[in-house]
């Protein structure tokens, strides 16, 4: 990839990185359009789900696309179309009234290339510029991706009151290019021996339990990758399916009241933020593995405890423990991939790895689905806690494989 002779500054490398987190994270407004979308009488459920379906399917193929070469492309010019193309597919939306195909094109597929062009990119190039502290960027930058559903949601309801869906759209799509391109010529990518002044590696030296970098070939020829995904799809599976279906449960089994159900997703929202700030810390000091491990725990105890609680107040307190704990499994897994499969081909390991995140998103909102209809979510709950428990499993085979490799 293209790079400046000179060296960047690598907080500005950071501040465009937590700017493009931030709007990408808006596709949380994508919620509360599409309960707007559907009182216009033009949209079922199933259209509007099967436009968010193709978008984070287009999220993750451009993802694995722009990591496998990312190399050979100029970082800003990636930034610069990334952002056109985002804004664009929402602009497009814009259009579309009851033209179905048309809006699948736009936000599915337009938006979506462009989400999958910017996100994995942007999160591993800045961990690059950050060795010595990959945890607390890594938490920093995908914090700024919580603060969507804190901020666009109400934003969002606000236009509502004043004009369509289909013209929020079209704000949305303004706001969010002038905001990316804004930023965008922020971006470069650090020299192959690039540490940043006074900082040098710990003494057990390499990036990897091999010290050696992994191109995707390689990586996925190891039993580490496949469980390590296991873990990060099992694990996310709780986060996901209260994500997705929050509101619905709470309502159902705790008997919310409205003002309980608005509330819930913003406070679970901003524990997911807290989630990522705080473990992301914690994991430069104690490691990635204790700190997976910790987190998998006590978001174990929370799910299942879930499953008993009918009281409102205590049910969002403890979905917010499960808002943090998925904070946790996103903002660890960058450096994990980085650390376990070297830095050099991280961009496209971790777009790879990252579909465990899709497939997480899958599984957690079919296990709501599933239950919804006769109004107990009990066995929703007790699938995610197995789930969480084979990862468990799994996360303690990997700390004593990378143990017994550090002492052979």
């Amino acid at each position: 990839m293209a790079q400046n002779t000179k060296v960047t500054n690598r907080w500005l490398v950071f501040t465009a990185g937590v700017v493009f987190n931030f709007v990408l994270s808006g596709t949380s407004a994508f919620s509360i359009l599409s309960k707007a979308l559907g009182d216009t009488g033009e949209w079922n459920g199933e259209n509007i789900a099967l436009a968010y379906s193709i978008y984070n399917i287009m999220l993750a193929i451009f993802g694995i696309v722009i990591g496998s070469i990312s190399s050979r492309l100029n970082p800003k010019l990636l930034m610069y179309g990334g952002s056109t193309f985002f804004a664009a597919g929402w602009i497009v939306s814009s259009l579309s009234s009851s033209q179905h195909v048309l809006f699948y094109i736009g936000f599915g597929v337009i938006a979506g290339i462009g989400g999958g062009s910017l996100y994995n990119f942007t999160v591993t190039n800045t961990l690059k510029w950050f060795p010595d502290k990959r945890g607390l960027i890594s938490g920093i930058l995908l914090g700024a991706a919580t603060t969507g559903p804190i901020t666009v949601a109400p934003f969002t309801t606000m236009l509502l009151s004043h004009v369509s869906a289909y013209q929020v759209f079209l704000i949305l799509g303004i706001i969010y290019v002038a905001l990316m391109f804004l930023v965008s010529w922020m971006v470069n990518v650090p020299p192959a021996d690039y540490k940043p002044a006074g900082w040098e590696p710990a003494a057990t030296g390499s990036t990897n339990a091999t010290g050696e970098d992994k191109n995707w070939k390689q990586m996925l020829a190891t039993p580490q990758f496949w469980m390590l995904w296991l873990i990060f799809a099992f694990a996310n599976t709780p986060a996901m399916m209260m994500l997705s279906s929050v509101t619905s449960i709470g309502s159902t089994q705790a008997h919310f009241t409205t003002a309980q159900a608005t509330a819930v997703v913003m406070l679970m929202a901003i524990a997911n933020f807290i989630g990522r700030m705080g473990f992301g810390a914690i994991s430069d000091r104690i490691g990635r593995y204790w700190t997976l491990l910790l987190a998998l725990v006590v978001d174990i105890i929370a799910i299942l405890s879930l499953a008993m609680i009918n009281n409102a107040n205590l049910f969002i307190v403890v979905v917010m423990v499960v808002g943090a704990c998925g904070g946790a499994l996103l903002v660890l897994f960058p450096p994990i991939t980085a650390e376990a499969f070297g830095v050099k081909n991280s961009g496209l390991n971790y777009s790879i790895m990252f579909t465990a995140y899709s497939s997480a998103a899958l599984i957690g909102g079919q296990l709501a689905s599933n239950y919804k209809e006769s109004g107990d979510y009990t066995g929703a709950f007790i699938i995610a806690g197995v789930l969480m428990g084979i990862a468990l499993v799994i996360l303690g085979v990997v700390i004593a494989s990378n143990k017994k490799k550090a002492n052979a």
